[in-house]
């Protein structure tokens, strides 16, 4: 109950839904599988019950909100964080929240994105809050933690992590939004994956269509930030479309001091 600071509990199967689509994406970009970890459920409810009562998103709640906690302002800091509102709130899916971190619409760092495709994300916790006020506006919020816990090595055949990549539903991805592109440097060590590793400095992009044409590319943009893996490349392709096949070719990415190129191809179905 909102009104009285009070989280609820949260059904298992939904849980197991969220954790499942976060696996079914990783596992299409190669990544190892996540494990739950209910020590911290109650703690990402407290989070999303701070983002209901005050009718917000943010990830370092006021100590002068409404069901303020410390436990609330631990995971708002540390997960990814969800919201929506209208009458049939309460009947979405906490599963949607996987789809919406993965496109990042209109998120320029793309951080939610990079936490989700993080190799070194291990184990999460979901909380979610719903409030349906009589004649009102429901409204629903939810915090998947992303950070703590992480691993310390990763097993995977890939030496990166590219979205969209390999057969890719089209439902998660939006051909007007940002493709992204990070190294990985060391799959021993996490903290050896940042720009002393990994530099875009010299990198060029191409895109090829299914005949072999060229596509343009816009807002080629690279950051080393700490969102999930600490090198990230982000471009836009003009004359995507759904149901196509392309290849992406990113040459002179300097890794470790050397020079690498790397290729791999995509389909929207």
């Amino acid at each position: 109950m909102v009104s009285s600071c009070i989280a609820g509990q949260l059904q298992a199967s939904e849980k197991n839904s969220v954790l499942t689509r976060l696996n079914e994406i990783r596992a299409r970009h190669g990544l190892p599988a996540v494990s739950y970890d209910s020590s911290g459920d109650a703690a990402a409810a407290a989070a999303a019950l701070y983002m209901v009562a005050n009718e917000t998103l943010t990830h370092t709640p006021s100590s002068s909100g409404k069901c303020y906690s410390e436990d609330a302002y631990r995971l708002a800091n540390t997960s990814n964080l969800y919201t929506s509102w209208g009458y049939s709130t309460v009947t979405t899916p906490s599963a949607d929240a996987m789809v919406s971190y993965l496109i990042d619409s209109g998120v320029s760092s793309l951080g939610h994105r990079r936490w989700l495709l993080y190799p070194f994300f291990a184990a999460t916790s979901f909380g979610r809050v719903d409030s349906a006020p009589a004649g009102g506006t429901g409204r629903m919020a939810s915090a998947l933690r992303t950070i703590g816990g992480e691993a310390s090595s990763v097993s995977m055949s890939n030496d990166f992590v590219a979205y969209p990549y390999g057969s890719y539903p089209a439902s998660e991805f939006s051909t007007s939004w940002f493709l992204s592109f990070s190294a990985i440097a060391s799959k021993t060590n996490r903290a050896n994956n940042g720009g002393s590793q990994v530099s875009f400095a010299g990198a060029t992009i191409t895109v090829t269509d299914g005949n072999g044409q060229s596509l343009g590319i816009t807002e080629q943009s690279a950051n080393y930030e700490g969102y999930g893996l600490p090198n990230h490349l982000q471009w836009k392709v003009v004359g995507l479309a759904n149901g196509g096949s392309y290849t992406v070719r990113i040459a002179g990415v300097n890794v470790n001091g050397t020079n690498r190129d790397y290729q791999y191809a995509f389909q929207l179905r």
